[in-house]
């Protein structure tokens, strides 16, 4: 089916010449023309052409074009792409003998839409065909998302997050084929290359989607395929605290996390510091892992469930999971410190309550975040709201006492370094070669400055002077 669109304008100083470089035709296909019939603005380009095949003398030609060396990569087909800046730009090869054909393999209608190259730059060119065998335009203008064909997700399962993504992202809604087919094939999600799994999760994070697609990745039996260490969390039932079993929990804790990360959060979510912002994709992460450990430390006493030392069990659970989607061992780092520490904010708002709290408790607290203090705050606010709708009514308490603790970091811990340096403390003590007591001495002494024991050198060397070492042996 073809239909003539207008002023589908599309203008690179390069791109113009890409049609030189083929003998056949060279179509602009999918996310490009769906987005700009959609009149999305994005800061990045990112164009898909399909060609009959690419010979060497063709693709030497494109080099010439966007004047660098193409690389070859390999999805469900041959892919040859060139990135520079903020634009990409793929070359892959028809999937049959036409583009009809072609775009029937794709994965939604709304994305099985093709344009002529030749014909789009034509100049004073206002009407262009689009070649759409599948009724994508009529989706696109309903605002629908749905599966070319019955076979569609089965085909390539990833399809069902892709589908979630488009709808989220877009703010479609889902077609009845879409919503009857996901749950079939969600759980073969489990056979889906993490990397490829990977990329649909990053989109949804950095469009502040995710939470949201959480929810329907559920409906659609394509969570526990995707985060396979949080099978139990649906069977942890409401008590104490807590209002909402704790599959509930942890879908409200990442929304709040994320609408922490929105550019019209309120002010006072925004006095984290800038690491927190800057890895605001990864807290989200957290916050789904955060209670990863509550399965495995379930235990009744005295006629209520608990689960002590979750955090400690659930850190490294956390941290594998998010290096076992791909998100690296800095993410898996955050995860780790955050998780095993994400209890200790409600323990020191208790002690804060009762005027108990110490400047020493607080200086531990940030020493043992390993510097993600401020990350396992901003997550432990979003857990707090979570917990219950009266405890969400009643945040403003709890975010006092967090902003307490920011405040006494920034004007007591962000600037603090040791009084006397490793050098000087082998002086003070006679040590012949450097060994694990002077970093224990440090650390004392950083501790003692933080809490206000210890002021000046002249202190500082007095406490090393009486600090006593323990013989070995």
């Amino acid at each position: 089916m073809e239909k003539r669109v207008h002023k589908l304008t599309f203008y690179h100083p390069r791109v113009e010449r890409v049609a030189q470089c083929f003998e056949n035709e060279v179509y602009l296909v999918g996310g490009f023309i769906r987005d700009r019939l959609l009149r999305v603005k994005k800061d990045y380009i990112d164009v898909d052409f399909v060609v009959k095949k690419v010979e060497e003398k063709e693709l030497k030609c494109l080099e010439e074009v966007f004047k660098r060396k193409g690389f070859r990569i390999k999805k469900t087909k041959e892919v040859f792409s060139f990135v520079f800046g903020n634009s990409r730009f793929d070359f892959s090869t028809m999937e049959g003998k036409t583009i009809e054909e072609d775009l029937k393999k794709r994965d939604f209608t709304i994305n099985a839409l093709a344009v002529n190259l030749t014909e789009l730059i034509l100049p004073f060119n206002d009407d262009v065909v689009l070649i759409d065998p599948t009724g994508g335009y009529e989706d696109l203008i309903r605002g629908v998302v749905r599966p070319v064909s019955k076979t569609s997700l089965e085909d390539d399962p990833l399809r069902v997050l892709r589908g979630i993504r488009f709808k989220n992202i877009l703010d479609f809604e889902y077609s009845e084929e879409f919503l009857e087919l996901a749950p079939q094939f969600s759980p073969k999600l489990e056979e889906i290359p993490e990397e490829r799994v990977k990329e649909e999760l990053l989109k949804l994070l950095k469009a502040d989607k995710f939470a949201p697609a959480l929810r329907e990745m559920v409906q659609l039996k394509a969570f526990f395929p995707v985060f396979k260490e949080l099978k139990g969390i649906e069977r942890i039932p409401p008590g104490g605290l807590h209002q909402f079993n704790l599959l509930e929990h942890t879908l409200r804790t990442v929304e709040f996390m994320e609408n922490f990360a929105l550019p019209e959060a309120p002010t006072y979510l925004k006095e984290f510091s800038k690491e927190v912002l800057r890895d605001k994709e990864a807290l989200k992460l957290v916050a789904l892992y955060h209670d990863v450990g509550k399965p495995l430390t379930a235990k009744e006493r005295n006629g209520r469930l608990t689960f002590y030392g979750h955090d400690k069990v659930g850190a490294p659970i956390g941290r594998d999971a998010l290096i076992r989607l791909g998100f690296g061992k800095e993410w898996g780092k955050i995860a780790y410190y955050v998780i095993r520490n994400h209890l200790r904010p409600f323990f020191l708002f208790d002690l804060f309550r009762k005027k108990k709290l110490t400047d020493r408790a607080i200086y531990r607290f940030f020493k043992d975040c390993r510097g993600y203090g401020f990350h396992t705050l901003s997550v432990s606010v979003a857990d707090f709201m979570a917990t219950s709708e009266k405890m969400e009514e009643n945040v403003n308490e709890y975010l006092n006492f967090i902003f307490y603790l920011v405040s006494f970091y920034k004007e007591r811990l962000k600037d603090l370094k040791p009084l006397l340096s490793g050098e000087e403390i082998m002086e003070i003590k006679g040590f012949e070669r450097p060994n694990e007591w002077i970093g224990k001495i440090k650390e004392k002494m950083l501790e003692l400055q933080a809490v206000g024991k210890i002021r000046t050198k002249e202190e500082a060397i007095s406490f090393v002077k009486g600090f006593t070492v323990k013989e070995e042996g």
